[in-house]
């Protein structure tokens, strides 16, 4: 019995396994230290349930010896166990394990353990990321010897600038021939089907591998036996998005360049797991991930959270409800001074069609009060961007009027506001997440060089800006404006200075306008607002609010709340002062 196996934790004491000698399965025996004073050890990062290999059943189970009785563990965490043991032990280190270190039956301990895991991954003589058996395993032979190559030329290409892609100059020249995949029968094109195999592996949308293979430690990547550094992801992945827009690279390649091992090596290469960013930055870095109880959205990250200044803000306890760990985000952002209303940036109601494709938790459909985030949806758009250089707002609809005055009463936000505006039509929603203008055009108003009273713009100016939501993110600033040409330019006819450009301009276009509406509202102002937006809601500066907000009338001054929006012309406060009209606003 695995009770029969733990002994009680004190304090700031974390069990280690001490791997043993192969007796014809995985062995161990577990060793306790106080945190700060444990030997040398590795930390794995992997997946729960099955080997990504062999689907079926989560409950697979497969026996190894702990404290030299049997114990049960799922298949995937066996086959880690297997092949990584000798390799622990050359390194004469321990090993820790989450679900063989922590009681897993013990709720108390989980919590408790919990928030001792961003410093265990960051205290690792080295983190192993176990990607499972490979399914063929010569062509993981080759992916993994191509990475390798990738990197090199990634690295010379870049000289110490990795972020500069003018500086890279590469055509499809002869000496390519052993890097981009040509002939199918070749090792290299049975190499880049390895990386396609190793970059589409459940591992990469772990929740969980934000703080594990991320943290400061260096982290190796093992598939079967055979392993790569977070330096050949980044190469690989920049290599596939060069190779994809520049040449004619076969298209089941170009998800190499995007998915989920994308999201988490841009996330390492900016940083963000160093202390210092904020508890929301952290939620949307993590909004698409996967976790087998959607309480670790929020777990998984509180330990890299910079405007956390003790664990005891928000504590990890799975004794909880969902909801009242999610109110504890808001709660907790609503406390932090300069926030303002930002955490309302992270509710989005997905649209009827969408809640049913994207559905893949048990706690889809939960019954949350509208203006609590759900952490635990999937196919979300992306939050409008919120800071410009300087780390100023990016927006500043409330004006003068920078003091939320928002308090939870129970399943309620009362909060205060000024009524701007209300919509009165709604296009369709752009949900095509292939790259293409055409469903953004579609919305173009038909009198485009009409006037655009709000900002003195013609419509067709009004529009190209609104659609960006007025922001270039490379450059942190507002003022700019969609080009068209540059968009729907062909990649390879493009200059070294415009490629860059049409990158940036694209994934704005994409954050600002993927997954919503364009409005036009009563006083003929155009704006982008969330898919579940309706003709008839109504628009309001909520003060402390940076964008402007789309509610729906309930009764009196009872409202549901459908999102942030932007409306082009009224962004930086034009609509309010100090003496504005303001009413108290309960959010249900």
């Amino acid at each position: 019995m695995a009770n029969d196996i733990y002994q009680p934790l004190q304090p700031n004491e974390v069990r280690f396994l001490r791997l043993l000698p192969d007796v014809g399965k995985p062995a161990a025996q577990l060793e306790t230290y106080p945190l700060t004073e444990v030997q040398p050890y590795i930390a794995l990062s992997y997946t729960w349930g099955n080997s990504p290999c062999n689907p079926g059943p989560i409950n697979r189970l497969y026996e190894i010896k702990l404290n030299n009785q049997s114990f049960q563990v799922q298949e995937n965490l066996y086959y880690a166990l297997t092949y990584l043991t000798p390799k622990v032990r050359d390194r004469e280190c321990l090993f820790w394990v989450d679900a063989i270190c922590i009681n897993q039956n013990d709720v108390e301990e989980r919590n408790t353990q919990i928030q001792y895991m961003a410093y265990i991954y960051a205290h690792a003589v080295a983190v192993y990321g176990w990607l499972g058996v490979p399914n063929d395993v010569e062509e993981v032979r080759l992916a993994v010897a191509l990475m390798g190559r990738l990197a090199l030329i990634f690295r010379d290409g870049h000289a110490e600038d990795n972020a500069n892609v003018n500086r890279v100059s590469l055509t499809k020249t002869p000496e390519m021939e052993d890097i981009f995949p040509g002939d199918a029968n070749s090792d290299c094109y049975g190499g880049w089907l390895g990386i396609k195999e190793i970059f589409e592996r459940s591992y990469w949308w772990r929740t969980w591998i934000y703080q594990e293979a991320t943290s400061t430690t260096d982290t190796t990547f093992f598939c079967g036996d055979e392993h790569f550094t977070m330096n050949s992801i980044l190469a690989t992945i920049f290599m596939a998005e060069f190779f994809s827009e520049y040449l004619q690279f076969p298209n089941s390649f170009h998800c190499i360049a995007r998915g989920g091992a994308f999201a988490m090596a841009t996330f390492r290469k900016r940083g963000n797991f160093l202390r210092g960013n904020s508890l929301l930055d952290l939620l949307r870095a993590v909004r698409g991930t996967r976790c087998s109880d959607p309480r670790d959205k929020v777990y998984a990250v509180i330990g890299m959270a910079g405007d956390l200044p003790s664990p005891g803000d928000i504590i990890p306890n799975y004794s909880r409800p969902l909801s009242e760990v999610y109110t504890d985000v808001v709660r907790f952002s609503l406390s932090q001074p300069g926030h303002g209303l930002r955490v309302l940036g992270t509710v989005k109601h997905l649209a009827h069609h969408w809640r049913h494709a994207t559905a893949a938790s048990a706690y889809d459909g939960l019954s949350l009060p509208s203006w609590i985030p759900d952490y635990s949806q999937h196919g979300v758009s992306a939050q409008f961007h919120t800071e410009v250089a300087g780390s100023a707002w990016a927006y500043n609809a409330c004006g003068a009027c920078k003091a939320h005055y928002a308090r939870i009463e129970g399943s309620r936000l009362v909060v205060v506001g000024h009524h701007v505006d209300k919509i009165v039509s709604v296009s369709e929603i752009w949900e095509h997440d292939t790259f293409s203008t055409a469903e953004v055009k579609s919305w173009a108003p038909e009198e485009s060089d009409n006037m655009y009273y709000p900002t003195g713009q013609t419509c067709d100016e009004a529009f190209r800006t609104t659609i960006l939501a007025d922001m270039n993110s490379s450059a942190k600033s507002r003022g700019h404006i969609a080009d068209w040409t540059l968009l729907d330019a062909n990649t390879p006819a493009l200059t070294a200075d415009e490629w860059p450009r049409k990158k940036i301009m694209a994934g704005d276009l994409s954050i600002a306008s993927f997954g919503r509406r364009l409005c036009w509202t009563n006083s003929g102002r155009m704006g982008l607002v969330p898919p579940t937006t309706q003709a008839g809601d109504f628009l309001f500066v909520l003060w402390g609010g940076q964008m402007i907000h789309v509610l729906r009338r309930k009764e009196s001054e009872r409202f549901t709340y459908v999102g942030e929006s932007y409306i082009h012309g009224i962004m930086d406060g034009e609509l309010v002062t100090e003496n504005s009209d303001q009413q108290t606003i309960v959010l249900e």
